[in-house]
């Protein structure tokens, strides 16, 4: 680091303690405190890779002589399915070769446990959970699972052996984000005094390693800490971003209804658009989005295909399951597209530190087959190496690579047999 980054970074540090009612003397005093202040600091100001949205898709991918219709050419000429991902390739790589399994690698392609797309398969917790505990232990919100029409057996989460269900009104986890009692003061207030919370658990804990002196100081500054809340909340009035006090969201007024189930598209655009926000103001690092239950009963009846999806893998018209599987890479194409140009609390583009996680239940729709599934990873800036198709063995192997790409898999199970090579740069 050059000097006149340490000198910024040094500048940052001081004025985040300073607004935590932490004194010099006191950080001079306890080393453990300063360095461990001080990387929360650097980490919050890097644009290092830090978050992660995981997509579930029902289904599969359709077939032709038997070929996947979604894998692209080893030169990156798109397929039939993922044509629609044309425009944001560069930072994609699709996975071919790639097999639905459990914990053994054992084929568990098919609809049903709808968890092992995201490695619930002899698991007791998928990977976003484990993620939810890692990258989003310091968030106002440690995780969101956002569904689109997603009701139905089978849930993309599975925590202590439990499925979770997911929140399909987008209007509702809007105001759960930014207008409701969760999150009754504004989004930088709400961020701030999260940060405040966690700094006070660590510096509670050194109580058990200090001298008596130091102790006695420490208890000062906590006290301190707690009667500089209400200033930290008129310092932060001042620091929010207008884009998450009065964020534009839903311009078109749409209204939430469960039973109408022929708004399929606007919905997983307004989670989508949920999930960005969320990320773009700290409000969490970890986002689940399912795009349909394990059944696939939602229609899309902006197509030519009108019925349900379920029916357009198993016996549809010809070519309807090719056209409504290539829409919902149209969905997840919006997505890498809106965070790529959305930008995070640095300036930097959010697709540079999030990782986009493309799952699902089986390869063959129409089969019900593990192999050939449509598993792909998108984003992640200058940390993977975009633009490619990469042969992987388990999909759990993908999950093995986020974590290694995240600097946690230490910290968290092997899912597959390890890191896919020539993804990390």
């Amino acid at each position: 680091m050059s000097k006149q980054n340490q000198m910024l970074e040094r500048r940052r540090f001081l004025k985040t303690a300073a607004k935590a009612g932490l004194s010099l003397p006191f950080l001079q005093a306890s080393t453990f405190a300063t360095g461990m202040m001080l990387g929360r600091s650097a980490q919050a100001a890097s644009g290092s890779l830090k978050r992660v949205i995981n997509v579930y898709i029902p289904g599969g991918t359709p077939f032709s002589g038997g070929q996947s219709q979604w894998l692209p050419s080893d030169g990156m000429t798109m397929n039939t399915v993922t044509a629609p991902l044309e425009s944001v390739k560069q930072h994609c790589i699709f996975f071919k070769g790639t097999a639905i399994t459990n914990s053994g690698g054992d084929g568990v392609g098919g609809h049903g446990n709808t968890a092992k797309a995201f490695g619930g398969s002899g698991f007791s917790n998928t990977f976003d959970v484990e993620l939810e505990r890692l990258l989003g232990q310091s968030s106002p919100f440690p995780s969101l699972l956002l569904g689109a029409q997603s009701s139905g057996h089978g849930s993309a989460t599975k925590k202590g052996g439990q499925e979770i269900v997911y929140q399909d009104n987008p209007k509702a986890a809007f105001d759960r984000l930014f207008g409701s009692a969760t999150n009754v003061s504004s989004v930088g207030i709400q961020r701030s005094q999260s940060m405040m919370d966690v700094h006070k658990a660590e510096l509670e804990a050194l109580k058990n390693v200090l001298g008596s002196a130091e102790s006695e100081r420490l208890n000062e500054h906590l006290a301190s800490v707690e009667k500089i809340k209400a200033r930290l909340d008129q310092q932060a009035e001042g620091e929010l971003n207008p884009a998450c006090v009065n964020p534009d969201w839903n311009l078109g007024g749409f209204v939430y209804d469960a039973n109408n189930t022929t708004r399929f598209t606007t919905e997983a655009k307004l989670q989508i658009d949920n999930a960005i926000l969320a990320l773009k103001c700290n409000l969490t690092n970890v986002v689940s989005l399912m795009l349909g239950n394990h059944q696939g009963t939602h229609a899309i009846p902006e197509l030519n295909y009108t019925a349900d999806y379920h029916q357009s893998i198993h016996g549809g018209q010809a070519g309807a399951f090719a056209e409504t599987r290539a829409h919902l890479s149209s969905i997840v194409a919006y997505l890498i597209s809106e965070l790529e140009k959305a930008s995070d609390d640095m300036g930097n583009s959010l697709l540079d530190s999030t990782l986009v996680f493309q799952s699902t239940d089986m390869g063959n729709g129409d089969a019900h087959t593990s192999t050939d599934a449509p598993v792909m990873l998108a984003g992640g800036g200058s940390a993977i190496r975009g633009g490619q198709v990469v042969e992987t063995g388990r999909h759990m192997n993908v999950i093995d690579t986020m974590s290694e790409a995240l600097g946690i898999s230490a910290q968290v199970p092997q899912y597959g047999q390890g890191a896919v090579t020539g993804v990390i740069a």
